[in-house]
């Protein structure tokens, strides 16, 4: 821990740092240098890639990337979610390491285009700020929903809060003691659950205390859906309004679509090249027609 903190002092001495995980097949698909071409050009500085083996590590220090190595294993347990996923799991054991240290973090997957730097744009008011999966107000910041029980005659009606997850590949966390512990129950959890992560992150961020379970208490900010934005808000919306009508995000997360290279490279044209045309090839979900 003492060697991870004196790079830290290093490349990110404001205690705030954004953190990208990667294995090799990020850098193969050519996905990783455009990542960290966008968050070079927004003039990030206090970045680092955690690489989960040695020949990406090689290959980051030649290019003078930041870049820290952590050979962790996948467990058992996620072993056959998928490379993404697995990878993804095991993110919340190698944040929790920069908490306990006191830095605050930017979680960040690869699939994701930063066109600004976001430490301009976060409010720090909240143990998590985190995107959303929404892709209105309504999905993204909540709303009350109706629930009808004709069985219950008189009191049939009741209401529920209801809006789409967090999504656990871009989020803000500050570095306190409830931050910490969960972070720590999501690594335990994903070491012997076969388990989505973002299932499992979305449970102990919401899920409220009852009998003998006691929620870490984090509290919680939904980020702007316009400035951190998902690939569906982007693809079925936005791109559809006049131009100028809208301001530039701050980041993109191509997690709606497939495509995620061609998304994120089409991105960066349409937004920093002024090329109007770049999303056209492009459907509004994963099939043409969509």
């Amino acid at each position: 821990m003492q060697a991870l903190e004196q790079y830290l002092l290093r490349v990110a001495p404001s205690r705030e740092v954004l953190v990208g995980v990667s294995n090799i097949n990020p850098l193969r698909e050519g996905m990783l240098e455009t990542f960290l071409k966008g968050v070079q050009q927004a003039g990030v500085s206090n970045y680092v890639v955690v690489a989960l083996d040695e020949e990406t590590e090689r290959e980051l220090k030649f290019s003078n990337v930041n870049v820290l190595y952590m050979p962790l294993q996948i467990s058992k347990s996620q072993a056959e979610t998928g490379d993404n996923h697995a990878v993804s799991a095991l993110k919340f054991g190698i944040l929790k390491k920069f908490l306990m240290l006191g830095w605050a973090v930017l979680l960040s997957d690869i699939d994701v285009a930063v066109l600004q730097n976001p430490f301009k744009h976060l409010h720090r008011d909240h143990d998590l700020e985190g995107m959303s999966d929404g892709f209105d107000s309504a999905t993204a910041y909540g709303q009350i929903e109706g629930y009808d029980d004709p069985s219950m005659g008189w009191a049939r009606f009741a209401q529920k809060e209801s809006h789409f997850n967090l999504n656990s590949g871009l989020f803000y966390v500050a570095a306190n003691p409830r931050t910490v512990e969960l972070m720590q129950r999501l690594e335990m959890r994903l070491s012997r659950e076969k388990y989505w992560d973002q299932t499992a992150y979305n449970e102990e961020v919401f899920f409220l205390s009852h009998d003998g379970y006691r929620s870490p208490g984090v509290t919680v900010r939904v980020m702007s859906i316009y400035k951190f934005m998902n690939s569906k808000v982007l693809f079925k919306d936005v791109r559809h309004t006049p131009a100028g009508s809208t301001a530039m995000p701050v980041m993109v997360h191509i997690n709606y679509h497939p495509d995620k290279h061609d998304r994120m490279k089409a991105v960066f044209k349409y937004y920093l090249d002024n090329d109007s045309n770049a999303l056209a090839p492009f459907p509004g979900g994963s099939e043409k027609g969509t």
